[in-house]
């Protein structure tokens, strides 16, 4: 049993507060390690503090602690396992999204409504800087969620209405007063590109330039010689890298043999950890990073770019040291062994996905001629993939078919094409050799019994399995168990609508139903994978819990897993896995932002065109209706004047009153663009 657990078992033997010292006694371990579990136990909400100091488990007194979501209608949800709790825009009590607070019911369930409750206290506030834009004496957030903020005319420090500005906060909402604030920064004119682009950056706390130190030791690091004893030369193999074709940061290459009975996979990555050593600035700057974020049409990396796409990079025709899985899968796609070694490789051949896809095809020789080293290498990646694919599928590992966007710019930068983004055999080659090597891994480790980081997806609640299948009700049933449920029964859901027009939606929503994946020190199997265990080590240029599992893999290697160094490790990967979480989700925001600002400048100047949509969301006020291009607009209830329209929550479907017209997610609806706004973005639509 670890410290938290011993802490948490003590504590749950009180049926009152207990003081520090109390909690303690009759404890093994050393009282400075003890306060220091405490207060991590005290950060994640699992132990809490009174104002005197005492500690106990919220639940012992009938509270409930986790992160606020926040809705743009002001009210908020607690996520709990029981079911969300609602708090309304009254009982948040100066909490703000992203907080994470304790909770007391109000109201128990009822067949209709849910729990309501309200914030009895704030345990850590996440919001530290605001953007928006200066109106009078307040603030309005970008962010909807967010409450408007009053600024006394002594902090507004030169700013003026209709400028965007960043604010800190300085004091919470009280008791129907607004939340006070002070100006920090002035980025410029609201409505102008370059300044609402860096609204997104400063919104999101995504750094664009890295200190001095930071730099300085990644030009070092990319300069240092290598000493290859004791890897394993794989230069002369036939390896070579498959991305897309902007792509700089090249983390990944791959190999296979034909064997007798199967195939040998190799997936070489590039090894980060030798130029980013642990504790170093690089390191600290990486970790507060998380993930290289990828917006529309810039990167903001995790790492420096002399090693994000120099020394780390797997460039054609250059030596590169990785860390390399090399896999035995037989005939039927089952991994019978796997290793991992510290390598150095040479990839043969940059690949795009287009190339690669066009080989498939088979028809352009040229092509097929430039590659002929490879070509048979291709043609059995492409078989080994399928095997390993019909392997998943029949598992029950679900593969959720959701359309990504890709843009096209003029010279200017100006947004020229929005249209989803196309996934063909090459693309989905790489998906499967990835997925293998993260499950090899993650599988070896968990058996070594190493503090490690997962990537875990749990079971989703029933509750919300249920309200998916009363929505999957409206295009056919759901044929299995859906409490407990088991994800090939949703593979199958997805077979069975492949092609049609809701195809989209469905898997949307079916989303929506499951838990969210995140990082984790705790092996708790991957649900929509259907893996019982998995991890990321494919992509440590981008992400640093691959780099962290990286650096437990070469230490394990190497032999320098000492006990001192497993004590310490304990605790980090559960704060590697905490943060990497709260990156990547602030990353995957401030993308889809930044995504419907440029869907919205795309399709300025269309107002009054006509296009044919799909019903994608259906809320008390609004309709939203997605293109085929993957933009997404809004049709309000009140602008519709043939009828008054009632919203029927469970059905996601509005009813008019007087003609029972029904409009449900999923149908198909022609539309015309009735006006548009790029700052914020906001894309109405009416029924052409």
């Amino acid at each position: 049993m670890d410290i938290k657990e011993t802490i948490l078992k003590k504590l749950s033997s009180y049926d009152k507060k207990v003081g520090f010292d109390e909690l303690i006694s009759g404890l093994s371990q050393d009282p400075a390690d003890l306060r220091h579990a405490v207060g991590e136990l005290i950060g994640e909400g699992k132990v809490l503090s009174s104002k005197k100091g005492k500690l106990f488990l919220p639940g012992v007194f009938g509270l409930y602690t986790g992160r606020i979501e926040v809705k743009r209608m002001g009210f908020a949800f607690l996520l709990d396992d029981e079911g969300d709790i609602f708090i309304s825009a009254d009982n948040k009590k100066g909490a703000m999204h992203g907080d994470m607070v304790a909770v007391r019911l109000l109201s128990s369930a009822e067949s209709d409504r849910k729990r309501e409750g309200e914030v009895v206290s704030i345990i850590e506030e996440i919001q530290r800087l605001i953007v928006g834009e200066v109106s009078g004496k307040f603030v309005i957030p970008d962010d909807e969620r967010l409450d408007d903020l009053y600024i006394p005319q002594k902090k507004l420090n030169g700013a003026k209405g209709g400028q965007k500005v960043v604010v800190t906060l300085t004091k919470r909402a009280q008791s129907g007063q607004s939340a006070e604030g002070k100006v920090v920064e002035i980025l410029g004119k609201a409505g102008v590109s370059s300044v609402e682009m860096q609204s997104y950056i400063r919104r999101f706390g995504l750094p664009e330039s890295f200190p001095e130190d930071v730099e300085y030791e990644a030009r070092t690091a990319s300069e240092r010689k290598t000493n290859l004893k004791n890897r394993e030369d794989f230069r002369k193999q036939s390896i070579y890298t498959i991305d897309g074709e902007s792509a700089k940061d090249l983390d990944d290459a791959v190999s296979v043999k034909k064997l007798k009975a199967g195939y040998e996979l190799g997936v070489h990555i590039a090894d980060v950890t030798h130029y980013v050593a642990e504790g170093t600035a690089l390191d600290k700057e990486a970790f507060k990073r998380g993930t290289s974020v990828y917006l529309a049409d810039r990167v903001i990396p995790m790492l420096p770019e002399p090693l994000s796409n120099g020394a780390c990079s797997l460039t054609e025709g250059k030596e590169r040291l990785a860390l390399s899985c090399i896999m035995d899968i037989d005939e039927n796609g089952k991994i019978q062994k796997s290793r991992i070694v510290e390598s150095v490789i040479r990839s043969r051949h940059r690949m795009t996905y287009t190339d690669v896809n066009t080989i498939f095809e088979g028809k352009d020789k040229k092509l097929i001629k430039k590659y002929k080293d490879i070509h048979g290498d291709l043609l059995e990646m492409k078989k080994l993939a399928e095997l390993l694919r019909r392997r998943r599928e029949e598992k029950g590992s679900i593969d959720f078919e959701l359309e990504e966007t890709a843009f096209e710019y003029d010279e200017h930068g100006g947004v020229i094409d929005v249209r989803p983004r196309q996934r063909g055999d090459a693309e989905k080659l790489i998906e499967e050799f990835m997925l293998a090597a993260n499950r090899a891994v993650a599988e070896t480790y968990f058996w070594r019994k190493i503090p490690f980081v997962y990537r875990v997806h749990e079971q989703p609640d029933d509750e919300k399995i249920k309200v998916f299948a009363a929505f999957y009700a409206n295009f056919g049933h759901i044929k299995g168990r859906v409490d407990n449920i088991h994800p090939k029964v949703l593979q199958n859901i997805l077979k069975d609508i492949k092609g049609l027009p809701h195809e989209n939606i469905v898997n949307q929503i079916m989303l929506r139903s499951l838990k969210k994946a995140e990082y984790s020190a705790g092996c708790k199997g991957h649900f929509g994978l259907s893996f019982s265990y998995y991890c990321h080590f494919t992509s440590p240029i981008r992400r640093y819990p691959d780099l962290a599992v990286h650096r437990i893999i070469k230490h394990d290697i190497g032999g320098t897993l000492t006990p001192r160094y497993l004590g310490t490790l304990e605790e980090k990967v559960d704060d590697i896995a905490r943060n990497s979480s709260l990156r990547e989700r602030a990353a995957m925001e401030a993308e889809r932002a930044v995504d419907d600002m440029k869907k919205a400048e795309y399709m300025k100047g269309k107002e009054g065109k006509t296009y044919d949509g799909i019903v994608s969301g259906v809320l008390k006020n609004v309709i939203f209706v997605e293109l085929d291009n993957t933009v997404e607009g809004v049709i309000p209830l009140s602008s519709l004047q043939d009828d008054y329209y009632v919203y029927y929550e469970k059905l996601y479907c509005v009813i008019g009153e007087r003609t029972r017209r029904k409009v449900s997610l999923g149908d198909e609806m022609r539309i015309r663009v009735k006006s548009v706004s790029v700052y914020p973005p906001r894309i109405e639509f009416e029924p052409a």
